[in-house]
């Protein structure tokens, strides 16, 4: 069972309190050993720069150490170039990364990450991925249009996308990779089945959800299965959009690591666990719409309470990118948006 997936219904099940992240007693103590190591902390993440910089400086107002993001294209790009940099003469990269767990992986395997003991910071272990912790996640969910669909006829369950009055009327990612986060709590055979009928919907196939929901809010579609993050700029701006988040909720971790062979160790332990603290994924969440899934001090975490959480865990990536394969091998993708 998935770290998420079982906390999540540990937590539904009200056999676990919320938990905010790190005991505030433990950073205190990290973050004057992080003060006093030399120059600024770099960190690697995908989102814009603009937003990094806002989480950044949050972050030094709150420990008085600087951070220096760089935002880097996707989690590929960043295992590209932490290894690169690994081998090149200086030897020298970031000092912490926050990137999708099959990222983490590769750079694990590669001996790039540093082994941490988060669970001595008092984080629970299924906020812990290796040497990697939960710091946030993207949510894929249901965007509809609310002129087009009655609140009452809004899927509500996956086998409400089947009915026949949404054939033709639907959009998804051309890169199937809810279905494919939908194979470790369903079963690849169960994941498979459902892909096909839903594929006889005739969905409209999108390069990327943020065009998605653009239009979903047009009224071209009526809905579609998209992220939550790239869903809420045109609700915020009064589009007449909703979302559900279907039960299981696929979702793409993000995980934190500090890589080895830093000098500043201290400083991306600090990092990290900042960010899994409700102070942190708060800002994080301010500045990239992605939060916490397990903490129900974001909008992430609220939204997610009660629900099934869908993803391989991380020693399992590899398995996930097989069928991830497979299913995407199923749509043409030559007709996307």
């Amino acid at each position: 069972m998935t770290p998420l997936r079982r906390r999540a219904l540990l937590a539904a099940a009200g056999l676990l309190p919320a938990l905010p992240g790190a005991r505030a007693a433990d950073l205190p103590a990290l973050a004057r050993e992080a003060a006093a190591e030399p120059g600024e902390l770099s960190w690697y993440e995908s989102n814009p720069l603009a937003a990094l910089e806002r989480v950044a400086a949050a972050f030094t107002r709150a420990h008085r150490v600087r951070v220096r993001p760089e935002s880097v294209a996707g989690g590929v790009g960043i295992v590209g170039r932490v290894a690169n940099e690994a081998q090149a003469a200086a030897g020298r990269t970031a000092d912490v990364v926050s990137l999708g767990g099959s990222g983490i992986l590769r750079l694990n395997e590669r001996g790039l990450l540093a082994p941490t003991d988060w669970a001595a910071l008092g984080f629970p272990r299924e906020w812990i991925g290796g040497p990697a912790l939960l710091t946030a996640a993207s949510l894929y969910c249901l965007v509809y249009n609310r002129q087009m669909v009655p609140e009452a006829e809004a899927p509500r369950r996956w086998e409400d996308l089947l009915h026949p009055r949404w054939r033709g009327r639907i959009g998804t990612w051309v890169q199937m990779a809810a279905f494919a986060e939908l194979a470790f709590v369903w079963g690849e055979a169960r994941a498979g089945q459902f892909l096909e009928a839903f594929l006889r919907q005739e969905p409209m196939l999108f390069r990327s959800t943020a065009p998605l929901a653009q239009q979903v809010a047009a009224g071209e579609i009526a809905l579609g299965i998209g992220i939550y993050h790239t869903a809420l700029p045109p609700m915020r701006r009064g589009a007449p959009i909703e979302v559900v988040m279907l039960d299981p909720t696929p979702v793409s971790a993000i995980w934190t690591a500090a890589v080895r062979g830093t000098p500043r160790p201290a400083g991306a332990r600090l990092f990290g666990a900042w960010l899994a603290t409700a102070e942190g994924a708060r800002t994080y969440e301010g500045a990239t719409s992605r939060g916490h899934p397990l903490m129900p001090e974001t909008d992430t975490g609220a939204r997610l309470r009660g629900l099934t959480l869908a993803e391989w865990p991380i020693e399992r990536k590899d398995e996930y990118a097989r069928i991830f394969e497979a299913f995407n091998a199923r749509v043409n993708a030559a007709a996307a948006r």
